[in-house]
């Protein structure tokens, strides 16, 4: 695709990347910030494609996003994942993981509470996966119709969902919100699977 590629390892990359956007004429742009353009694609396909999702998928990012509340700060539809349900990234002009827990570091070192040091989280979801496909059967329609039956979400739904946040965290380089939740829904998908009674 023509494109270059800096692997930046040392902790001291991001703050050099945040101070320095471009070096001889080449912008820099972090791979794990939200709104990556690769310039590979018809901009007007691309355009047509991004509304249909949105609009298709407009019930599942609003239901995802009211039901992880604070963990994220929107539910987008990805233009750039492949075979991957989902990930978290960073917003473009906020924290990347990295400099999360960089951050977090010192704030534990010096006593603060870290919750001012969190990203900005953007979970991004692939249209085109059969798990994003299957949340998007079970989550309540946009607009429930009057006189029906207030739509009931399963339980398998709902941990689906929360697992589905934890695998994008881990896929995007943070760490699982909620270590013990994450745990209790994997023993349950454990059993489930194993057949093992709890």
């Amino acid at each position: 695709k023509d494109v270059d590629v800096i692997f930046l390892t040392d902790p001291v990359d991001e703050y050099m990347t945040q101070q320095l956007r471009d070096f001889d004429g080449n912008k820099f742009q972090s791979i794990t910030a939200e709104n990556v353009k690769l310039q590979d694609e018809d901009e007007d396909l691309v355009k047509r494609r991004e509304k249909a999702y949105k609009k298709k998928f407009k019930p599942l990012t609003k239901w995802l996003k009211k039901l992880y509340g604070p963990a994220v700060m929107r539910v987008a539809i990805s233009k750039r994942l492949g075979s991957s349900p989902a990930i978290v990234s960073n917003s473009e002009y906020g924290h990347s993981a990295n400099m999360e827990r960089i951050m977090r570091a010192q704030a534990y070192q010096h006593g603060q509470d870290d919750f001012s040091m969190r990203a900005m989280r953007i979970l991004e979801i692939n249209p085109r996966h059969p798990f994003i496909n299957k949340l998007l059967e079970g989550c309540p329609p946009e607009k429930e119709e009057e006189g029906e039956e207030p739509f009931e979400i399963s339980e398998e739904t709902e941990d689906s969902a929360w697992m589905l946040l934890d695998m994008a965290n881990l896929n995007g380089g943070f760490q699982v919100t909620d270590g013990a939740a994450h745990s209790k829904r994997m023993n349950k998908y454990l059993q489930a699977t194993l057949g093992v009674e709890g």
